[in-house]
């Protein structure tokens, strides 16, 4: 109550309402109002107005409650001081127009409010002060990862805008926008506005001053007269020499002609960062909640800062680098996404990074990028450490990840599903902390074997090359796509995502064979109780083993949102309906033949090409050996990793979901799923009883509200983005070179050849696996894009189309490893054709055909 006492006294003694004729400490007055009496000071046109102080906005009290005695008074004078005439409030928050956040458009402005209505002058100043919580502006601060700290309001005559303008004083010819009538489309990006640039030399004298560039969209002649566009060059340099910034300069003109300034505010991080959801959507196909999204912000921080430590970074470049680090992912638009910018940035850490930037910034059309400048003979040195460092790092390889392997493994049986459901929440606190703790320290092994596919593929991809073209230089096969030529050197690998579906057709044998398990499960109605329950207790024990050990597979597994197939048995129904009826199908054969064909076919292949390696070519047979065994052990080490990563995600969804039954027990969330709006920080401290449980509600709801909009938002795989801009469609500029569309006008769709071979039959376009029932064996499957989840439809197709994916996705690995024909990155696939329709597939020219 002490405490409380000396807050109220406080603000009994500051004032409530301040004018322009001084210049106060921005904790009272906010950015905004700070910035109109700097303004003021060096004689800039300010529309006439004053500012209710911080202290004003903390006595106000919300809307149904009456107005404190104080702030009636601070009204009062406000309406004496500007008259009855329109007025325009605004926000004026400790923290906006800084240097490095600008919070532009994010806090409300109203205009036109009627001086002279005092019940609209509340409202108004009660909702720009309301502003300062709005979901924008929290997400704002969590991006830029400040804090406003306080609002002021600004309160001014509005100005009857003819036009209005932004000028940028960074350069010698300054940079402006316009747009007819008041400024509020240029800001919201509504419009394209028009485009000048004034010479600040030419402030004073004969000199030409104004450029005009383009003019807006809405066809508004340029404005600014020559002494209009004199006066802003003025004030803004002074200003600008006042604070020692560039500065962001908002202006109108009124229909007479004269200039008016409303605002002044350093030009912040002007950066563009390039997004891209490419590989990583392949993990995160959908929407993700804050829970994921902390969670993939911290472990990929800790991924790349991990590799850069194990490939013998210094500690003091890694720090330079911090931003970098802390932003390889985010989301936007509620999913996942890459900054390919930041990633530039942790590419140069590598000796002779910058060509190697410079080599991807081509390949993605990003343009030229900036160099860090360091000397060569500083870059052999760090090449030479690098190159120990990586030697030593992949020397194990295979013991390390079986010790990742075994990590995950550890917790995962410490944490199952049936254990954690009566474990006390401190339990579930540790569990969370161990899942933590694989994430950020014991990834490292994994990521090795990431890195390693990789690199291997592009080093074998080159050496390839090489032995395909003959003597001349030319290409034997008439191509320089190597991608083709991978195909037989990297099937029958015996990868982690074809485990499940080999078992799952061994259990079809047993199930085929046992005519009461095959009455079961086709009378059981889907219900898999009721098939469970039908069952001899050794044919039980053997589905229950399945589930067990591939359950937690399942179709959006990382998105902790989605159940696995152990959760909902009922869906594994229809998949081993299928593999029955293809297990009683004489000319399909099983997953064990289909592998052993595609080893026999990788061994020849192999053999083929090594022994093309003849004359002075025969020194390339080590490389060759070599190059070939490293490429294939890394992608099944890989597919290894990913096989735990999986397990792990879903164990972190069963200690989550744990958590959120004792919340609604407690009376502390309404929802079991509620768990999922909470950060991994948030949900760990309330298990751990570090945190007060009395706003999770509010919090919760306002974070569903916010997850549901940005759901809505329909962004583009690559754009990029202002650096601070809350997203918006508008706020979004597609990238430079976006992807070449290989569709062409013939009737013949083209994408990447992932699996070779050639193939035709009914299409079976599937949204995802929840569609499965679509799907008969024999099909065609075109998606968008599958994760691992989806390995159990592989072996029931024979050929395959995405819209998305690479040589090294999931889809195509396993692809490969069942030799599917296959094509992907085919534009618009799953649009273009209609379900049920005939195509010819041809996995090795990249080739969708309609016959």
């Amino acid at each position: 109550m002490k405490g409380r006492g000396g807050i109220e006294g406080m603000l009994r003694r500051r004032p409530f309402v301040r004018g322009f004729d001084g210049v106060d400490d921005v904790a009272l007055v906010g950015g905004k109002g700070r910035s109109l009496q700097e303004l003021r000071a060096v004689g800039a046109p300010v529309p006439e107005g004053v500012i209710l102080t911080t202290a004003f906005s903390a006595a106000l009290t919300d809307e149904g409650k009456p107005v404190p005695a104080r702030c009636v008074e601070a009204l009062d004078e406000v309406r004496r001081r500007l008259g009855g005439g329109p007025l325009i409030v605004r926000s004026s928050a400790v923290g906006e127009d800084g240097t490095t956040a600008a919070f532009a458009g994010l806090l409300e402005s109203i205009f036109p409010v009627d001086g002279a209505d005092s019940a609209a002058l509340v409202a108004a100043v009660r909702r720009s002060v309301a502003s300062r919580a709005a979901l924008r502006v929290r997400a704002y601060e969590e991006a830029r990862k400040v804090r406003l700290q306080g609002v002021a309001v600004v309160v001014q005559r509005l100005v009857p805008s003819a036009a209005a303008g932004v000028l940028f004083t960074d350069g010698v010819m300054l940079r402006g926008e316009w747009c007819r009538g008041h400024g509020q489309a240029l800001v919201d990006g509504a419009i394209t506005p028009g485009a000048f640039r004034l010479d600040r030399r030419a402030s004073e004298g004969t000199r030409r001053i104004a450029h005009v560039e383009r003019l807006p969209e809405d066809g508004s002649p340029f404005p600014l007269t020559n002494d209009a566009a004199r006066e802003l060059v003025k004030h803004a340099t002074t200003l600008e020499r006042r604070r020692g910034l560039s500065l962001d300069v908002e202006w109108a003109v009124d229909p007479e002609g004269a200039l008016w300034i409303v605002q002044a505010r350093p030009v912040t991080d002007r950066r563009t960062f390039l997004w891209s959801n490419a590989n990583i959507s392949e993990n995160f196909p959908a929407p993700v909640t804050p829970l994921v999204v902390s969670f993939a912000r911290a472990g990929y921080d800790a991924y790349f800062r991990n590799l850069a430590r194990e490939f013998g970074i210094e500690d003091a470049r890694i720090a330079a680098h911090d931003e970098a680090f802390r932003g390889i992912v985010d989301a936007l638009g509620a999913r996942l996404y890459y900054n390919l910018s930041h990633i530039h940035a942790v590419l140069r850490l590598m000796p002779f990074g910058d060509w190697f930037v410079d080599s991807f910034d081509v390949f993605v059309g990003a343009g030229a990028s900036s160099p860090e400048g360091r000397r060569v003979t500083d870059e052999i040195t760090a090449l030479g450490r690098v190159i120990t460092h990586v030697a030593r790092a992949y020397r194990d390889l295979p013991a390390r990840v079986a010790r990742f392997e075994r990590a995950v493994d550890d917790v995962a049986s410490r944490f199952h599903p049936r254990e954690v459901a009566t474990m006390p929440e401190r339990a579930l606190a540790e569990g969370l902390e161990a899942i933590l703790d694989v994430r950020l320290r014991r990834w490292v092994d994994a990521s090795l074997a990431d890195c390693a596919a990789a690199v291997t593929y592009r080093a074998l991809q080159a050496l390839l090359r090489v032995i395909d073209r003959d003597d001349a230089g030319a290409s034997v096969h008439g191509t320089d796509d190597p991608a083709a030529r991978h195909h037989a050197l990297l099937k029958g690998l015996d990868v982690a995502g074809a485990w499940s579906l080999r078992s799952l057709w061994e259990l079809a044998v047993v199930v085929h064979a046992d005519a009461p398990a095959r009455e079961a499960l086709a009378t059981c109605g889907g219900r898999f109780a009721v098939f469970r329950g039908a069952l001899d207790p050794e044919l039980g024990a053997r589905v229950d083993e399945w589930l067990d050990r591939f359950g937690f597979r399942g179709s959006g597994e990382l998105l902790l949102t989605e159940p696995s197939l152990a959760e909902e048995p009922d869906r594994l129904l229809l998949l081993l309906s299928r593999y029955v009826e293809a297990v009683g199908d004489p000319s399909i054969e099983s997953p064990a033949r289909a592998f052993e064909r595609q080893r026999a076919e990788r061994e020849r292949e192999t053999a083929r090409l090594r022994a093309r390696l003849t004359g002075p070519r025969r020194a390339l047979r080590p490389l060759f050996d070599a190059l070939v065994l490293a490429t294939q052990t890394s992608v099944q080490l890989r597919e290894r990793a990913r096989f735990r990563q999986a397990l792990l995600y879903t164990r972190l969804r069963g200690v989550a979901l744990a958590l959120g039954r004792r919340l609604v027990a407690a009376g502390i969330t309404d929802a079991v799923d509620d768990v999922f709006f909470f950060r991994f920080d948030e949900l760990a401290d309330l298990a751990a009883d570090r945190a007060s449980p009395s706003d999770v509600r509010v919090l919760v709801a306002t974070r569903r509200d916010e997850h549901a909009a940005l759901s809505a938002l329909d962004l583009p795989d690559v754009f990029t983005l202002a650096a601070g801009t809350f997203v918006a469609p508008s706020a979004l500029e597609t990238s430079a070179a976006p992807a070449p569309d290989l569709s062409t006008d013939d009737g013949v769709l083209r994408g990447v050849p992932a699996s070779g071979g050639r193939v035709s039959g009914r299409a079976a376009v599937l949204g995802g696996l929840a569609d499965a029932a679509r799907l008969a064996p024999g099909d065609v499957l075109v998606a968008r894009q599958t994760d691992p989840g989806w390995a159990p439809l592989f072996f029931l197709v024979k050929g395959l189309v995405l819209e998305r994916g690479g040589m090294l996705s999931h889809g195509s690995i396993l692809a490969r490893e069942l030799g599917i024909p296959s094509v992907v990155g085919v534009p618009e696939a799953t649009t273009r054709i209609s379900h049920g329709r005939d195509i010819v597939v041809d996995g090795d020219t990249g080739h969708v055909r309609f016959p």
